[in-house]
């Protein structure tokens, strides 16, 4: 099984000092291979007793050299960037990459297709590496959310523009219904108020016309006394003229005769124009006359 191959595979890539994969793995004369600080360490702590051995074989060495393996530090870089057991797992592919066929891999931080062999593994060290088929169906699964949501979204949008459209309709209709109600308000206080404008003015020609009807008659009376008036003094003039003593009394007796009808007094009374009538808080006389004929 791929799973257990990498298991056994890691294993292999493992210090049997510290349990850890090599960091630094350097080999003895033995062919076993150490981190180089474990086997450092490892030898400090024999020093009392003189010997340097292999913590593996045992075998000692009176002069050991640490030789680097570059090829298994290689290795273990790899290891660190890709899974193995996506490596295991992957499917190769017909075609040669360079000198050797190409793995699939996929890259799930950088969503993109790696080779095990081509591609630096420092550039996805710590990225989420996996096989083919399981980049699949882990991105079907996602693209699969990913496409409900949308497709929520878009009944959501769908629902909100028939809403919205629905509520422009509506609100044309409303909005041509209350034109239609205002302009019908507004021409019924017009026309109340026209009506009471010509009531108003036909009210204030009669006060007119019987006004100065009145004011002329008392002219004309008044116009006929005072010629009267103006005869009698003329009389009275002329009589208290006369300078011969019998001739101011024998005109005496006649006189109170001549004077009839020439003496008026005057007590002129007339009727004020009702102006304070069509004057004063007008419009609350009208809004009065209106608030009678208006009923909510």
């Amino acid at each position: 099984q791929p799973p257990a191959m990498a298991c056994s595979l890691k294993d292999e890539l493992l210090c049997s000092i510290c349990l850890s994969i090599y960091q630094d793995p350097v080999g003895l004369g033995c062919e076993h291979y150490f981190c180089r600080r474990c086997i450092t360490e490892h030898w400090v702590r024999q020093e009392p007793q003189g010997t340097r051995d292999c913590p593996e074989c045992r075998r000692t060495f009176p002069e050991p050299t640490l030789a680097p393996s570059l090829k298994l530090a290689n290795i273990v870089e790899r290891y660190s960037a890709f899974p193995l057991d996506a490596i295991l797992g992957a499917q190769r592919s017909p075609f040669p990459c360079k000198d050797h066929e190409k793995v699939k891999l996929f890259c799930l931080t950088d969503r993109a297709v790696v080779c095990f062999f081509c591609d630096e593994p420092a550039v996805h060290e710590q990225h989420q590496v996996t096989n083919v088929d399981d980049a699949f169906e882990e991105l079907q699964r996602e693209l699969k959310e990913q496409l409900q949501g949308l497709q929520e979204s878009e009944r959501g949008h769908t629902e909100a523009l028939q809403l919205l459209k629905k509520q422009l309709a509506e609100t044309k209709s409303s909005a041509k219904s209350l034109r239609a109600t205002i302009g019908e308000a507004f021409e019924r206080l017009h026309r109340l108020l026209r009506e009471r404008q010509k009531a108003m003015l036909e009210e204030l020609e009669a006060d007119t016309a019987r006004t100065l009807s009145d004011i002329e008659h008392k002219i004309q009376r008044y116009s006929q006394q005072l010629r009267k008036v103006q005869e009698g003094t003329q009389i009275l003039q002329e009589r208290l003229a006369e300078a011969d003593k019998h001739v101011f009394l024998a005109g005496v007796a006649s006189l109170s005769e001549r004077l009839k009808g020439k003496i008026h007094e005057t007590n002129l009374t007339y009727e004020d124009f009702p102006t304070s009538k069509y004057m004063g808080p007008l419009q609350y006389t009208i809004w009065k006359s209106l608030f009678q004929d208006i009923h909510p």
